[in-house]
């Protein structure tokens, strides 16, 4: 398999900050205590209460959502996860948000449609896995079709 053209690592870092706090804006007409993480933590947005914490990734991607049959998340946020997972008495979640272009002719001002789907090993133990091109990591190839739009897992932390 022939590697990926090498890609702009800060133009698209930007890309992707914009599309958070796009994200963000929405997720607080749902919750205004959900907390955004700096650029350097494993997920983008925090939401704990006493008795639970949901951690929400997302990935934002540069093309139409109906541009693949599959997207990708890597195994390490996964592997993450699962060790914090273990060192809380909380209950955990974690929700993987796709941002996907609305309009992939303008992508330096297009907003995005946003998509998800939490995580549950026994429906990621039925994706494949496949090499980044890009490192060392390998990828769950998600099923285009299992994603929800957002507001389905907005509407159910309204609740909590």
């Amino acid at each position: 398999m022939d590697k990926p053209k090498k890609l702009d690592r800060e133009k698209l870092y930007k890309y992707g900050e914009r599309s958070e706090k796009i994200l963000y804006d929405i997720i607080l007409t749902y919750r205004n205590d959900v907390i955004i993480t700096d650029r350097y933590n494993h997920f983008d947005y925090i939401l704990e209460t006493d008795e639970k914490i949901i951690y929400f990734e997302l990935k934002t991607r540069t093309h139409l959502k109906d541009t693949f049959r599959t997207t990708f998340l890597p195994l390490s946020k996964i592997t993450y996860y699962n060790k914090v997972k273990k060192n809380t008495n909380k209950k955990t979640y974690l929700i993987i948000i796709f941002g996907f272009p609305i309009n992939k002719n303008d992508i330096d001002n297009t907003d995005f449609n946003y998509y998800a789907i939490q995580y549950k090993p026994d429906i990621f133990n039925n994706y494949v896995i496949t090499n980044n091109p890009y490192d060392c990591d390998k990828n769950f190839n998600i099923n285009i079709e299992d994603l929800k739009p957002i507001e389905y897992y907005l509407n159910a932390i309204k609740k909590i």
